[in-house]
């Protein structure tokens, strides 16, 4: 019922408002909508009234809920990807998420298991400049190496298979590394040839910097020289104890 009210004349004793019958009818009818509202309809009970909330906005700092059982909401599930999940439930399965926003992702027990369809975990670049990279901290979380892959403009697609075995330490292509128990086939290495010819009096040639007596083989007309003492090495320079003669082939090799 639309709020009533009393018509009460344009003026003093006018004779056009409501009648004092009527108008004590239009009270009785107000209050009568009111105490059924917030009671029985004979007596005020706000407290006991059960009524329906609608459009309203409660403000979580500001207002407390308490002691609502689960069976009591009429609607006790909230859906996560497709996953409907009871409100004060443990849940430790989702499916059906597409996408998951997060900054830490933690496991109190075991190890932090990632089940994906096709059994490989994608790290996607930016989509324009930083590839996907993978990032193993040290313990304390103060450092870590990073892992990733080659540039998009290197147009690199294909599997790498971690080394069979034991315990072992990935070697570097830059790093200085002693490698153990390996096999290198013929035509596996890869050597960098030097070619000259003597002139009666030239001593010094040029090799690569960081090659050592130890590392590179000499041969005059097809005679292997001896390290050390036949021609020494240091830094850039390569040089005989004696001047090769005019016209002598000399080949350097470079392991």
């Amino acid at each position: 019922m639309a709020k009533q009210t009393i018509n009460i004349g344009s003026s003093e004793d006018d004779g056009t408002g409501t009648t004092i019958r009527a108008g004590g009818d239009l009270i009785n009818d107000n209050f009568n909508e009111i105490y059924t509202e917030l009671g029985d309809g004979s007596a005020l009970a706000i407290t006991s009234k059960t009524q329906t909330l609608t459009n309203k906005t409660i403000n979580g700092p500001d207002n407390t809920l308490t002691n609502i059982a689960n069976a009591s909401l009429a609607n006790s599930n909230v859906t996560i990807g497709s996953t409907a999940v009871a409100l004060g439930a443990t849940v430790t399965t989702f499916s059906g998420i597409t996408s998951l926003q997060t900054e830490t992702l933690t496991n109190a027990s075991g190890n932090l298991l990632v089940d994906s369809a096709t059994n490989i975990t994608e790290f996607r670049g930016n989509g324009s400049s930083i590839e996907g990279q993978i990032k193993l901290n040290c313990h304390a979380n103060s450092h870590g190496q990073t892992i990733k892959p080659q540039p998009h403009s290197a147009s690199i697609t294909n599997t790498m298979l971690l080394p069979q075995g034991g315990n072992s330490t990935l070697v570097s292509e830059i790093a200085t590394q002693t490698l153990t128990n390996k096999t290198i086939g013929v035509g596996q290495v890869t050597c960098n040839t030097r070619n000259a010819t003597g002139d009666g009096s030239t001593v010094a040639f040029t090799v690569t910097s960081g090659m050592t007596v130890n590392n590179v083989l000499v041969f005059v007309n097809g005679v292997f020289q001896r390290p050390t003492t036949d021609y020494s090495v240091s830094g850039t320079t390569l040089t005989f104890g004696t001047a090769p003669v005019a016209a002598d082939v000399i080949t350097i090799k470079e392991l």
